[in-house]
């Protein structure tokens, strides 16, 4: 039986005109993406903690201690202090689609820095050789040098022409953003806002920073770039009503009930969902929101 009160959901649509590419190489939901640096660091500062409730609380009182007589190991405390546990980077990690390549490509490098040739076994187009493609130098002179300045780039910019198009639910656009926080130092994709309503092709740009003489792979399935889906609404500033002031006796208060929070409890004995809603609910009291709802 149809629920005729249910919420439609907004849609996206991202089809290939390849077949097989959507079973093969798909984008895949963002928070599926696995990060060395991460998984490392859980299993170095977490993976020693037992699951046992009594265990957990005796290694607690032991590491605690220890820390205090200074015979401690100071790395315990690491997956509290690490940036692997921070919301902030959770939730980005999470949010979103990635973006992967739909068959090999190899760049050829020949030192200067200049220009770079390309073969790959898969072409996109009937009409003619197109899978990568290149932006002259001067179509991004000024702007280029700026993506990552510390790392070289070549003067030619590589474009991949995908098989892939997109349609969307007319309230959405998307963030295109490089993959964060992501071991790829060949190239950095731009950052821009994809409009599907009149921009369907899928076209990637990579600044590439690996000048150094020689031929590079980029294999099937490689991670290149991270779509966000955000409301059309929010690319409107005068959609908000922005207030800066100083703080109130309110906030101030509210402030003292988050710090209080913040050591409640042995933050070993909670996990990030916990701390959360913990946070949630102090900022819940800050009687400033009523003001403006």
């Amino acid at each position: 039986m149809f629920n005729l009160f249910k919420k439609k959901k907004k849609w996206i649509r991202f089809y290939s005109l390849t077949p097989g590419v959507k079973d093969i190489n798909p984008w895949i939901p963002a928070g599926k993406l696995k990060r060395k640096w991460k998984t490392d660091a859980l299993k170095k500062y977490y993976g020693k903690d037992s699951k046992c409730p009594v265990m957990k609380v005796k290694q607690l009182w032991q590491n605690k201690q220890d820390m205090l007589s200074g015979a401690g190991d100071q790395n315990h405390e690491g997956l509290y202090q690490h940036a692997v546990t921070c919301p902030a980077l959770s939730t980005l990690f999470d949010t979103g689609y990635i973006m992967t390549a739909p068959a090999d490509f190899i760049i050829r490098q020949d030192g200067s820095g200049k220009d770079f040739a390309w073969v790959s076994q898969v072409l996109f187009n009937d009409d003619g050789p197109t899978y990568v493609k290149g932006h002259i130098p001067e179509q991004t002179d000024g702007m280029r040098q700026l993506l990552n300045p510390h790392a070289p780039i070549n003067e030619t910019v590589v474009k991949l022409e995908l098989p892939w198009r997109v349609q969307a639910h007319k309230d959405i656009v998307f963030l295109q953003i490089p993959i964060p926080y992501w071991d790829e130092k060949r190239f950095t994709i731009p950052t821009g806002i994809v409009d599907p309503s009149y921009s369907y092709e899928v076209n990637l740009q990579l600044f590439w920073h690996a000048i150094e003489e020689g031929e590079y792979l980029v294999a099937a399935g490689t991670p290149l770039a991270q779509w966000i889906p955000i409301e059309r609404s929010a690319l409107d500033n005068d959609t908000y009503d922005i207030i800066m002031e100083d703080a109130n006796e309110e906030d101030i208060k509210n402030n003292k009930i988050m710090e209080y929070n913040r050591y409640q409890r042995f933050t070993e004995m909670t996990n990030l969902k916990e701390r959360i809603d913990n946070q949630k609910i102090v900022l819940a009291l800050n009687k400033n929101k009523e003001r403006f709802e």
